[in-house]
């Protein structure tokens, strides 16, 4: 009898080990795809990409000068003024730009700050200290058709722009001024990011979305959609699952696939003023990303048996952590992904 025994558990091993091969083969095979793509994407040029800042309208500390920040700001009229304040030593460039996402609205700008030996006329109620100078950079009178920017999406009407090498160590305003309207002024040059800012950047886009006029239930109506869809598809057409924390790697990857579609959406608004451009090549990446990593969350949740087995479990986590790099899913999606490869299994330890 206990022979019989070994020869059934030897069968049913020979019968179960490729049908594990199988499933560790479906879920490597697209990781491999995923890895390429971001390979591609960390050897595509960034140098559009600017830290978004909302502007307070008071006077704002630009933390450093030469690390890129997008400030959206709102002149409520022509005689309205924001002020942004950057420390540069001697020598330090001082790059500056403005664009706006409206047609003629994108606004002039002065420079104040030491060393500057001009003495330019600021607008109403902006004074010059002791021992300053100052220079206008005017909207050039050649309007150029808007541009594309891959990484928000949006359409941006160039305005005025300025780079020079700081002449004295100290503090420079930079003075916004003239149509009223949106505007971005963009400070610095280098690419630079914290962990915070990368992981949050997701919402501060929801931000500038509502600063561009766009409904916020608008903009999370493509990732509440693509759950609630899932939702019912992954009910309907996938058998009772085992595991009791299935739906965690199912909804969030609805979400990864949902903020795929989002920037699909906004490429395509964007795209109705600029026509269609190279970098959309950039944004379809940056779509696609999602959409894949959401995917594989949905084909592991499917999948999974009454216990996760580790390599499923690691790919939970791997995924959730890439959700965070790649910004699918409003930061909720990876956290959930990340928070189901931790759950238990179904009356196990949880990692066959």
């Amino acid at each position: 009898m206990a022979g019989k025994g070994r020869e059934k558990k030897m069968v049913v091993s020979l019968i179960q080990e490729p049908h594990e091969r199988r499933r560790s083969i479906r879920i490597q095979a697209p990781l491999i795809l995923i890895i390429l793509i971001i390979l591609i994407a960390l050897l595509s040029n960034p140098s559009m990409a600017h830290s978004p800042k909302i502007s307070t309208g008071d006077v704002v500390i630009v933390p450093d000068a030469e690390t890129s920040y997008a400030w959206y700001g709102l002149l409520g009229g022509p005689d309205e003024t924001d002020l942004y304040r950057i420390s540069a030593e001697e020598g330090t460039e001082l790059r500056i730009s403005t664009s706006s996402p409206d047609p003629g609205t994108a606004p002039p700008f002065a420079v104040i700050g030491p060393g500057i030996t001009t003495m330019d006329l600021l607008p109403p109620g902006t004074s010059i200290p002791e021992g300053y100078g100052s220079i206008v950079v005017p909207v050039p009178d050649i309007r150029q058709p808007p541009s594309y920017e891959p990484f928000t999406p949006m359409a941006l009407y160039e305005g005025a722009s300025l780079s020079l090498p700081a002449p004295a160590s100290g503090d420079y305003t930079v003075a916004v001024s003239g149509t009223e309207g949106r505007y971005i002024l963009a400070t610095g040059f280098l690419e630079a990011f914290t962990l915070a800012e990368w992981v949050l950047i997701p919402v501060m886009i929801l931000s500038v979305r509502a600063w561009q006029g766009q409904s916020l239930v608008a903009n999370l109506l493509p990732m509440i959609g693509a759950i609630l869809i899932g939702a019912w598809w992954f009910h309907k057409r996938i058998p009772p699952a085992s595991w009791p924390w299935a739906w965690l790697p199912a909804v969030a990857g609805f979400a990864f696939i949902g903020s795929g579609i989002l920037v699909i959406i906004q490429m395509v608004l964007a795209g109705l003023r600029t026509g269609p451009v190279p970098s959309m090549l950039l944004t379809l990446l940056f779509a696609a990303i999602p959409v894949i990593l959401g995917v594989l969350l949905v084909r592991i949740a499917a999948q999974t048996d009454s216990s996760p087995l580790y390599r499923e479990r690691a790919a939970m986590a791997i995924l959730g952590i890439l959700g965070l790099v790649f910004w699918a899913g409003l930061i909720v999606g990876p956290i959930l992904a990340i928070a189901a490869s931790v759950m238990p299994g179904a009356g196990t330890s949880g990692a066959s």
